[in-house]
């Protein structure tokens, strides 16, 4: 067996988390998750992957030599949290390694929250950790069989410490990641995320909102005849959007409220960034909405999302609090 480039830790083995690993393992990284507060099933799967399970964040620690954070937006600052931790309080987390930790908050939050994380590792001496500010922009990596490559997010990056420039297989690590990166401030890249997640979900809130009204109006067949005539790309991207969003949602509530905070404070729209915040409440119903069915099936059809959809604005259901698996 080849000697792996690197090991990276990817926190955690969602969606995207899993189809970063699975690049990486393709291209020669060892791959590296704490499954330790992870349900059977997601050990299992990791397992079949060749994802190596560590029990703890301080066993993941001590041999990654690089950690990517790919959590929901709400739990990122409690992940890096949880790796600070364990160089709190513990005397030597690394013993063995001779390079330092390269941490890449690859989170869709805002600039200001990205510089908040930041500071938390540098506020403490002990934490050898060179932090990275990314975020992905596009769908989880997949294989094309059709041409035996990748099909890749992109991954803008920011701050002082290019990954591109890290000891241990870093220009690899960065070529295979599909980053970019732009400068040395923290907070650039998740500002980059935060405008073009505005533009992608932003119109995607939209549409939901526009096709349920059309559809509660009994004209959601002639709305939709409409856009074929007179804006056919907008109606494959809303179908797509509203079809494709539903198991997303819950991630995607403090996401818009994190562009909201972005617009605001980097962007200079104090009372026009609220808009993000209404957004927001609209993943957030629809958030509800799976919550209440038991899962999105059903949803990955138009007809089905926007029924269950409907439905659950008509009940005038209030938004409880929405549970993150």
């Amino acid at each position: 067996m080849a000697t792996p480039k690197a090991i990276v830790g990817v926190l955690s083995i969602g969606q995207m988390g899993f189809g970063v690993a699975k690049l990486l393992l393709a291209h020669g990284f060892h791959v590296i998750t704490n499954v330790g507060d992870r349900s059977f099933a997601t050990q299992e799967r990791a397992k079949s992957a060749s994802i190596e399970c560590a029990s703890s964040d301080s066993e993941l620690v001590a041999k990654a030599d690089y950690i990517l954070s790919i959590v929901p937006p709400r739990d990122a600052k409690a992940t890096a949290e949880r790796i600070l931790n364990i160089f709190n309080h513990e005397v030597d987390p690394r013993t063995g390694k001779k390079e330092q930790l390269y941490y890449a908050d690859l989170n869709a939050v805002s600039p200001e929250t990205a510089r908040n994380i930041s500071e938390l590792f540098q506020q403490e001496p002990r934490c050898k950790i060179r932090f990275i500010d990314g975020g992905i922009i596009g769908g989880p990596p997949s294989p094309t069989p059709d041409t035996g490559g990748w099909k890749r997010p992109g991954i803008p990056m920011s701050g002082p410490h290019p990954l591109s420039d890290a000891p241990i297989a870093g220009r690899e690590l960065a070529d295979t990641l599909n980053t970019r990166y732009l400068n040395a401030d923290i907070g650039t890249a998740s500002g980059l995320k935060c405008t073009f997640a505005a533009l992608s979900k932003g119109f995607t809130a939209l549409a939901l909102q526009s096709f349920t009204t059309a559809a509660s109006l009994g004209v959601l067949p002639e709305l939709q005849d409409y856009i074929s005539e007179y804006n056919p790309s907008a109606k494959v991207r809303a179908e797509k959007g509203v079809t494709g969003c539903p198991p997303k949602a819950y991630r995607w509530v403090e996401e818009m409220n994190q562009i909201g905070q972005c617009f605001e404070l980097e962007g200079g729209w104090p009372a026009s960034a609220n808009v993000f915040r209404s957004v927001a409440s609209v993943y957030e119903q629809l958030a509800v909405t799976v919550e209440e069915r038991g899962g999105a099936e059903g949803m990955d059809e138009l007809e089905g999302a926007l029924s269950a959809l409907t439905k659950s604005l008509k009940d005038g259901n209030d938004l409880p609090k929405i549970r993150i698996d």
